[in-house]
């Protein structure tokens, strides 16, 4: 068995693969849609007989405002932040000098120990 023909023989076992889940993703997908669509119609039915027809389609179409907006709350919360510039603690002069005054005072007293 020549390289090319391994090579070949990997590639085609895992594009196979992943074809074959992404087929199984887009069937799912098709069955989750008709699911949804069948209970939307099952409690547009059920809410017809209590409130109206025109009540029961702006119930549920509410409810599926607030689930998109919730989506979307949720896709705004994970975006990327600017990351900060520096350390904001330190921003200022007065906070720098009194920062670089520790730093003298313990790099003096760790000489000290020394000797």
């Amino acid at each position: 068995m020549r390289v090319d023909q391994i090579a070949a023989t990997a590639v085609s076992h895992v594009l196979g693969r992943l074809v074959r889940r992404a087929v199984a993703a887009a069937i799912m997908g098709v069955f989750v849609l008709v699911a949804v669509y069948q209970i939307t119609v099952a409690g547009t039915i059920a809410l017809e007989i209590q409130q109206g027809a025109v009540n029961a389609h702006l119930i549920v179409a509410g409810v599926y405002l607030a689930l998109a907006l919730a989506a979307f709350a949720v896709f705004w919360m994970m975006r990327a932040k600017p990351a900060a510039d520096g350390v904001p603690a330190l921003g200022q002069p007065r906070e720098m000098q009194l920062v670089m005054l520790v730093e003298a005072v313990m790099l003096g007293y760790a000489l000290a120990r020394k000797k």
